[in-house]
């Protein structure tokens, strides 16, 4: 496993690396926020982790928006609220942290991330419920994980090929999913689905 460490100092990069030092098989690499694209193209990592204040995470996140292949991106910051946006996750985050996380809950969302699961800070998940606390949703018409992400990449304007290639799936699958989509939603078309998600607290834009 090959993990980019990308941060403002070299203090949490130490933390990483000692989250990660029990690991024979992963490999760590460092560098900082401003370069992360450049990172991504030249390493082709497994796993991103990105430790920044919010406004540098953010600077750096929207820098690889849009990319074929973004790696899962665990991001440590000391606004986890603030940072569990769509652009975030359109971006490849799947977990994030506080400043303070320790090497346990680090070494954690790491694994996770690689596998595909979701590690939210508590104050990221609070501020995702109360968002969407006021819109009923009947319980067969909710969109499933994978539904909610496919929209959100809808949102950013990915085209099924590129939503395809970034989760790893075929494009027969993605297409699937959006008809889906469409379905439960009750619209017509891609743009009429992202209107109304928006509209009903699922996406943000």
């Amino acid at each position: 496993m090959r993990v980019l460490v990308v941060s403002d100092g070299d203090a949490i990069a130490a933390t990483v690396e000692t989250a990660l030092h029990d690991r024979p098989d992963v490999q760590v690499t460092t560098g900082r926020p401003h370069a992360l694209r450049r990172l991504l193209d030249e390493g082709d990592p497994t796993v991103v982790v990105l430790a920044a204040t919010t406004a540098r995470a953010v600077a750096a996140l929207a820098g690889i928006v849009g990319m074929l292949r973004v790696p899962p991106v665990v991001l440590l910051v000391e606004e986890p609220a603030a940072a569990w946006t769509a652009m975030a996750r359109r971006a490849g985050v799947r977990a994030v942290l506080g400043l303070d996380a320790g090497p346990d809950q680090i070494s954690a969302a790491v694994a996770a991330a690689t596998a595909g699961l979701l590690t939210l800070h508590p104050d990221a998940l609070r501020a995702r419920v109360a968002s969407s606390r006021s819109v009923p949703v009947e319980e067969d018409r909710a969109l499933t994980v994978r539904q909610h992400e496919i929209l959100e990449m809808m949102a950013g304007g990915l085209s099924n090929r590129v939503i395809a290639a970034r989760l790893g799936i075929s494009a027969y699958t993605v297409k699937f999913h959006v008809a889906a989509i469409l379905d439960k939603l009750g619209a017509a078309t891609r743009t009429e689905a992202v209107t109304l998600g928006v509209r009903n607290g699922l996406i943000s834009l």
